[in-house]
């Protein structure tokens, strides 16, 4: 994970992977969502750096490593001397981050390898990951597969 630059943003990157967590294996929710789940339902797009800045899970028997952005894209120009390591507990295998999209359904946009293994990991769980007639790859059906939990602060209300 990237190095957060204060102590507020750390516990922002910790209260995504907690929540994204929380997501039932075979539904999805969107970046929006988790934000609100977290009291912070303006940072949807946050919620998806916090995800793309997972460290990836130790290297699997075939030698490569799971997990988001397998092809370099924004990620060559990391510096892991400047991270703290989280990944004992938080890391692409232990925090689902192909359960989260975007608001209309699809699986955002980013390097076509992590697209198309976040649709094969959606698939495996049993959730329809749909190419439609439109030309809008990669759609999940949100009122069928989405996970929408009110946050806490609605429960007592």
């Amino acid at each position: 994970m990237a190095k957060p630059r204060t102590d507020e943003a750390e516990a922002f990157y910790i209260a995504v992977y907690e929540t994204v967590q929380r997501i039932p294996p075979g539904r999805v929710t969107t970046y929006g969502h988790v934000a609100r789940l977290i009291d912070a339902p303006q940072n949807s797009r946050q919620v998806g750096s916090a995800l793309k800045y997972l460290h990836h899970a130790p290297l699997t028997n075939s030698g490569t490593a799971r997990g988001l952005d397998l092809e370099s894209d924004d990620n060559a120009d990391r510096d892991e001397s400047d991270s703290r390591d989280f990944s004992h507990q938080f890391n692409s295998e232990i925090v689902p981050w192909w359960r989260v999209i975007s608001a209309d359904g699809r699986i955002a946009f980013r390097a076509s390898r992590a697209m198309d293994e976040q649709g094969e990991r959606l698939q495996a769980e049993g959730v329809d990951v749909r190419n439609d007639a439109h030309s809008r790859p990669r759609v999940i059906n949100l009122h069928e597969y989405g996970w929408f939990p009110p946050p806490e602060d609605e429960l007592s209300d």
